[in-house]
């Protein structure tokens, strides 16, 4: 029987079968910019896209943190029927369906691709791939989702809203209790038959005086 080639798949057939879980396409002619050695898939909180909402024929900033281990940043943008859309610009490196950004100084915390989304308004959901390598060519792979208003469930702020509590304080009644003194030694009761009697007897002294 005869062979028909090689038992071992190339390298670069290989690892196109590896990354059809981040939508990528196997052609006869491999993407150049996405040729790892190694593609470990994670979830990297600190890649960060401005805006946060799609929309047609817009710039985005990808923001994707680096540091001196890393030679470059590949970036990849699909459509949701896995189509490669938009243009990745000012890339050092254009090519088949992404772009490749490398890490000018070792000092350089985050690296800043731009993207400008396809003028067409069919377009609900788009997905950015980005591959951060490092200079084994191992490279670590994120996907960002970008997605048009309208399209996903709206974000609800629960608004808490604290209401004051008023604590009504009653004032405590004073009671003030006047207590009269009586005096019985300063107060005179006077009664008018006694006052004519005493009258009485003074004008019948002064008669047998005189």
């Amino acid at each position: 029987m005869a062979v028909l080639g090689s038992p071992l798949l190339p390298l670069r057939l290989f690892l196109c079968f590896g990354l059809l879980f981040f939508s990528a396409s196997c052609t006869d002619h491999p993407d150049q910019c996405m040729i790892f050695n190694k593609v470990t898939s994670i979830h990297n909180s600190r890649i960060q896209v401005n805006p946060k909402v799609y929309e047609s024929n817009t710039v985005y900033t990808v923001s994707v943190p680096v540091n001196n281990t890393i030679s470059s940043v590949v970036m990849k943008a699909v459509d949701m029927h896995h189509s490669v859309i938009g243009f990745w610009q000012k890339a050092d490196m254009n090519c088949t369906s992404s772009a490749l950004y490398h890490v000018k100084s070792p000092h350089e915390p985050v690296l800043e691709a731009k993207w400008l989304s396809p003028a067409s308004t069919n377009i609900n959901t788009v997905e950015l791939q980005v591959f951060v390598v490092d200079f084994h060519k191992e490279a670590t792979a994120s996907v960002l989702k970008l997605e048009k208003s309208g399209t996903s469930p709206a974000l609800i702020t629960k608004l808490i809203t604290t209401k004051s509590n008023t604590v009504t304080t009653t004032k405590p009644t004073v009671i003030t209790t006047h207590t009269t003194h009586k005096n019985s030694a300063n107060r005179v009761f006077r009664s008018p038959v006694r006052d004519a009697i005493q009258i009485l007897l003074a004008f019948l002294t002064s008669k047998l005086l005189f």
